[in-house]
Order: C-alpha cells, then structure tokens, then sequence
C-alpha cells in the first residue's frame, strides 16, 4: 500500500476557536489511521498545549513550528532561538511597545500585560486564527509563567502583537537578519500579530525530518492548513490544502481549497482524495 503522511494544522484548521474536533473529522483521522496512513500534527502550538487533542490518536506532531518533533511518542528533533537573540528581541520589543509570548516546550512566559490584553481581545469576534490559539490557551492555563521569571530558558517560538504596523515592519527589518520573522493577516480591529522562529526551521522543514524518519518519498505528504505560518509546510508537501477559512495569501499556493474548519474541510478532502 502506498502510505500517506497527513500533516494538520491545528488551530483555524482541525479546531476553530473553543470548539473542540468535529465528530465527522475525527472519524476521517481514525479512518485514515485505520487505512494505513499517518496523521501529524503539524502546529505552531508548544508541546504542551497539544495534550488535550492527544485522546484522538496521532502518529506523532511537529509543535512550536517546527522547533520539536515526535514521532510515536519519542523526541526525535528540538531547537531553539539562541539566547543572545531572545535577549536581543526583548530589547527590542519593548522599545518599540511590542507585546510578547515567549515559548518553550512545556511553559511560555507573558507580562501581565499581555494577559489583560488577550482578556480583552477574547469578548471580540476574531477573524485571526494564531489570535484565537493564544486566548484559548490562557483559558486553559498551558504552564504561563511571568515575564519576570523568565532565566534564560530554551525557547522555540516568539509570539508578538501590536497595534501599529510601522513599528512591526521596523522590528521585521532588524529581527529577520537573525530570526524568522513572520507577520499574520492584519485582523478588522487592527491588531498586528505573528510568530518569530529560529532561522532556518519552521513547519516545511518539520514535514521533511518527519517523512526522513518514516523512509517516505515527500510525494507521500499531504497537509492541511489555514494561516501564514503554514506557508512552508504547504510549499513542501506535495499537496497542500488550505482551508476556505484560510488567508487568501495562503490559497495562491494550495493544491487544494477545501470547505472551512467549521464545515468539515478535513473530511471532505481527505473523502475526496479516498483515503477514508
């Protein structure tokens, strides 16, 4: 049998907002699982923030945008932005009054700011999917420390959001010379956000150590997802899927434009491509 590799994104992709995994994308995952294939979650959530989806059944995950893969439950790669330049990006974010997440595997450290900030935005309707997972997970408590305790602790992923594109596109200029500098769709109320990896990983190359691992041609990969941060994982499988609910920025290089995360997109791809 030729085996596939499914990699999902998680937030706007396999859940929206508070919901949780439909019934009918569930049965898709198990289905395929059932049918030989493997299914990854493919996020740019930290390791410990995927463990209420762990009950559905993986085949493993790539967490924090490519900076920690697992595969049948054993830790198999693990990165970090290096630490002069999580002090440097610091720095810099508060000279230009940047709000910020810094996380690692299994904790993230915020200013309190920044929680009564997410507070605020969580009684907003939001059209921001990477908006969405980070209300979600001060809701559920994923480990957040605060900024002041942070000691020099590995981190895989920034976060950052502002309200004044000018300060982000100057903080883009001299950050992406050492880091991954990504900025998400603007939202309707205006607030910038979006994700700083270390250079040189993010989700495409997670896809690429993960099908390496597993001894598969990259032919064999598939991928759903819906926001910038997905970009290189749709650009290395061979075919990529953005959801109907996606950025528009992100269609121009899908293979595939499914329904939305709240109409089953998943399950009706993955139906249509007989694999379930």
């Amino acid at each position: 049998m030729d085996k596939k590799v499914i990699f999902l994104d998680i937030d706007g992709t396999l859940v929206f907002g508070h919901e949780g995994v439909s019934k009918k994308v569930k049965y898709a995952l198990s289905q395929v699982r059932e049918n030989g294939h493997y299914v990854f979650l493919c996020t740019g959530r930290n390791r410990i923030s995927v463990e209420p989806l762990l009950d559905i059944g993986f085949d493993g995950m790539v967490c924090s945008a490519g900076g920690y893969i697992e595969i049948n439950g054993e830790k198999v790669f693990e990165s970090h932005i290096p630490l002069e330049d999580v002090h440097m990006i610091q720095d810099l974010f508060k000279q230009y009054h940047c709000l910020y997440i810094m996380e690692a595997n299994m904790f993230a450290y915020q200013s309190d700011e920044v929680t009564r900030f997410l507070v605020l935005l969580s009684h907003r309707e939001q059209d921001n999917s990477e908006i969405e997972r980070l209300i979600e997970q001060q809701k559920k408590n994923f480990d957040i420390r605060p900024i002041e305790a942070y000691n020099d602790e590995p981190i895989q992923t920034i976060c950052y959001m502002s309200d004044n594109m000018d300060n982000v596109k100057k903080l883009q200029e001299i950050i992406s010379q050492k880091c991954q500098f990504l900025i998400y769709q603007q939202m309707d109320n205006q607030v910038i956000n979006g994700e700083i990896m270390k250079k040189g990983v993010h989700k495409g190359t997670g896809v690429l150590k993960v099908m390496e691992a597993l001894n598969l041609p990259i032919e064999n990969s598939i991928c759903f997802g819906d926001s910038m941060n997905d970009l290189e994982m749709i650009q290395t499988c061979h075919y990529g899927v953005v959801m109907d609910n996606g950025d528009p920025r992100l269609k121009e290089y899908a293979s595939s434009v499914c329904e939305s995360v709240e109409n089953d997109g998943i399950y009706h791809e993955l139906k249509r491509l007989s694999l379930i």
